[in-house]
């Protein structure tokens, strides 16, 4: 206890000094609320590849994925002075053409805390995915949580991972069923399932998200095929929950994240017409489903939450009644706001445009963009 007690004094530390830098950004700023696009230097420039952003911490430090020349897919991280760090993990595909955005393979980071750690996964050459973790001083360590298969497109997928190096995921079976699994920082791996689980090809449990005290939170797939919000405390024990008017039982299109005040949010499908709303509410699933400017009130129209921050603030993407999407951000307060990159792809039914994948302690968004060419591009959005 008193050793734990050591490492959060040192990571408040860590963040007061990381506010003194952003709050300091961002007040020089805040009238311009300043949206800056853009791409790893090495990235190729070409339709449907590029450079995508797909977390930041409370440094500004983003982490994501790049496309070069020759098809290779590698992770970067960018400070917030815009320096970059290219990197692979050991036995990634080294040509798969395509971004992480398409599960091909390559490097694909997915999570950066405070300290510097990045968690991800590489899909190898034959298809079969791993999980990594990157220190902040570059060292990389490769991982398969128990009984994760090892067909083309199964294997560990981690997507989060807290302050102390706990990291959360799932693996996908050979049979293609969905399991859980938390790593500890000293690489001990516990895998769980929810006990509604389905166990088909595709159901199953998909955790996305572990805060600082260890609770995780995401969805299972139930034998019916319907799918529900769960959350795991730091004990083990699962609590499931339905989002409000979800349609069936379904909680919608994603992931179900958790901050380290308890509080959960994500998105979900209501009614027969599948419109698409966001959530948030308490871990004990007593939530409030909302709508942002913009969303569209047809069959997969609405409002797609994809990250959450520990002021209750979410981002994401609304996909307007063109079925194009922008980027939002959704205050804790019920205000929200949504915005564009300029010059990004505006087709009606492409179901293309822009969208927040990260949100940092002070409310600084990184996220991906395709322009008129569908060319993928990154952004950070400092309001």
């Amino acid at each position: 206890m008193h050793i734990w007690g050591n490492l959060r004094q040192k990571s408040n530390t860590m963040t007061l000094g990381c506010a003194l830098i952003l709050c300091a950004t961002a007040a020089a700023k805040a009238d311009a609320q300043q949206l800056t696009t853009f791409d790893e230097p090495s990235a190729a420039i070409a339709p449907l590849i590029g450079t995508e952003a797909q977390g930041i911490n409370d440094w500004g430090t983003i982490v994501g994925d790049y496309v070069d020349s020759s098809g290779a897919v590698h992770g970067y991280t960018r400070t917030a002075a815009g320096k970059y760090v290219s990197f692979d993990a050991p036995g990634a595909d080294p040509a798969p053409g395509y971004n992480c955005l398409y599960f091909a393979g390559g490097t694909c980071p997915q999570a950066i805390n405070d300290p510097g750690a990045i968690a991800g996964f590489d899909g190898d050459a034959n298809g079969v995915f791993h999980g990594f973790v990157r220190t902040a001083e570059g060292k990389i360590a490769t991982f398969d949580a128990p009984g994760a298969g090892t067909g083309v497109g199964q294997g560990t997928f981690p997507d989060s991972i807290n302050v102390w190096g706990a990291i959360t995921g799932y693996t996908v079976d050979g049979n293609g069923t969905a399991h859980g699994f938390v790593r500890r920082n000293d690489g001990t791996i516990t895998v769980f399932d929810d006990s509604d689980a389905g166990t088909g090809p595709g159901f199953g449990t998909y955790a996305s998200s572990i805060n600082d005290e260890g609770a995780i939170s995401g969805v299972v797939i139930d034998p019916t095929g319907f799918s529900h919000g769960f959350v795991r405390n730091p004990g083990g024990k699962i609590a499931n929950f339905d989002a409000p008017g979800a349609a069936s039982g379904s909680i919608g299109t994603g992931n179900v994240f958790i901050n380290d005040a308890g509080i959960v949010a994500g998105s979900v499908f209501q009614g027969a017409d599948g419109v698409i709303y966001g959530f948030e509410g308490n871990a004990s699933g007593k939530s409030a489903a909302f709508q942002v400017p913009e969303a569209g009130t047809g069959g997969f129209e609405g409002t797609n939450v994809n990250a959450l921050n520990v002021e209750g603030t979410t981002t994401g993407y609304v996909t307007d009644s063109n079925e194009e999407n922008h980027i939002f951000v959704h205050y804790a307060n019920g205000k929200a706001v949504t915005f564009d990159v300029p010059g990004q792809m505006a087709v009606p039914g492409s179901f293309f445009g822009s969208a927040g994948y990260g949100i940092n302690s002070f409310g600084v968004v990184a996220g991906r963009w395709h322009d008129a060419n569908t060319v993928l591009h990154a952004f950070v959005w400092v309001p």
